[in-house]
């Protein structure tokens, strides 16, 4: 071979090396760009799953409910009535014979004068009563007590009744940890509250607060007058932060507002005796419930922050009524620390779905 040839041979296996080396150098290039693309992707879609993730919200079925909009879930017919805030109507959710149970079971024991506090010259509450019925409750009954045999079928009643209401409302996630000691601060039940109001008994404004994220309130008696100012309103009500301001600030937006707002709920009474005792009282819709029908509503924002849009009041009654409730409540997700617990509570659901 030929000098000439030898320096050709050389310089084209240097060029061909270079290339190569080229090529490789790209190709890792490539690759680390794919995989750096392929975890921004990932970071991008667990975002984007992070800021839909809401467990203190509505379960997956309810959510998906336009306004207006029902479904058959664990044999109850619910329907949506307001999707900003999120209230929802469930009938028929404890049946006659139950309802009976409760009442009962709460007279005998003895109903104490619910607490009342100042607001300005006015009294919160007036002409209520309350008690409350464990729903784990192991008191024997004997044949010559039959407080005892009402108190033992009231404990049953109001673990059923607390049970449907997480089966239909709470959160798929929360679902999982309901009254799990090691999860407590998460989401647990209270005991079951049965209320009654004498006629003109009422409840100003409140929202419902202490860490309680979710309300599932029954018309024991079909009787109504609850009042949500804010409930199906959107956004028709442009100009104010419902998380930032207290109550009398939002209270004194509505009196403001010159159209027909929100929710009132009425029962067998009618809406005339609530429409014409009050003038603030001007709803955009009416519900009319029967006995044994709830309403379900979510008292927080997903950041843990409460939601003023779900102030409610029970107007003054034409007649007694008869309520039970059930709260769910999240000290977690409501408290001073929410936003960490979230991202704890997401991760932890989304390394068992394998998201």
């Amino acid at each position: 071979m030929s000098f000439y040839q030898l320096r050709l041979s050389l310089a084209f296996s240097s060029q061909t090396t270079f290339i190569t080396r080229r090529h490789i150098h790209r190709s890792n290039n490539s690759r680390q760009l794919s995989t750096l693309f392929a975890s921004v992707v990932d970071m991008n879609h667990h975002e984007t799953l992070f800021k839909s993730f809401n467990p203190l919200g509505p379960n997956t079925n309810l959510s998906n409910l336009s306004t207006g909009e029902s479904l058959q879930l664990h044999g109850k017919q619910i329907t949506r009535l307001s999707s900003s805030p999120d209230i929802f109507l469930v009938r028929d959710l404890i049946h006659k014979e139950d309802r009976n149970i409760l009442m009962k079971a709460a007279a005998l024991q003895g109903m104490k004068i619910a607490g009342t506090r100042s607001s300005g010259e006015n009294t919160v509450r007036k002409n209520s009563y309350l008690t409350w019925i464990d729903p784990h409750s192991i008191l024997c009954s004997n044949d010559d007590d039959e407080g005892g045999d009402y108190w033992k079928d009231a404990s049953s009643v109001a673990r059923e009744t607390i049970a449907k209401s997480r089966l239909c409302f709470v959160h798929d996630v929360m679902n999982d940890l309901i009254n799990t000691v090691e999860k407590m601060e998460f989401c647990f039940a209270e005991d079951l509250q049965v209320a009654k109001y004498d006629k003109q008994g009422m409840f100003d404004y409140h929202h419902d607060g202490y860490s309680r994220y979710l309300t599932v309130l029954t018309y024991l008696n079909g009787v109504g007058g609850t009042y949500f100012p804010f409930g199906d309103m959107g956004d028709e009500l442009l100009g104010i932060n419902f998380t930032n301001e207290d109550e009398v600030s939002v209270l004194k937006f509505k009196k403001n507002l010159d159209k027909c707002c929100g929710i009132l709920i009425v029962g067998e009474e009618g809406s005339d005796p609530y429409l014409k005792s009050s003038g603030f009282v001007k709803p955009k819709n009416i519900i009319h419930i029967k006995a044994g029908d709830a309403i379900a509503f979510y008292n927080y924002m997903p950041g843990g922050e409460k939601d003023l849009r779900q102030l409610h009041c029970s107007l003054p009654v034409p007649r007694e009524k008869w309520i039970s409730t059930s709260w769910f409540r999240s000290e977690a997700l409501t408290g001073p620390f929410a936003a960490l617990k979230k991202m704890q509570l997401f991760q932890e659901s989304s390394s068992l779905c394998g998201a």
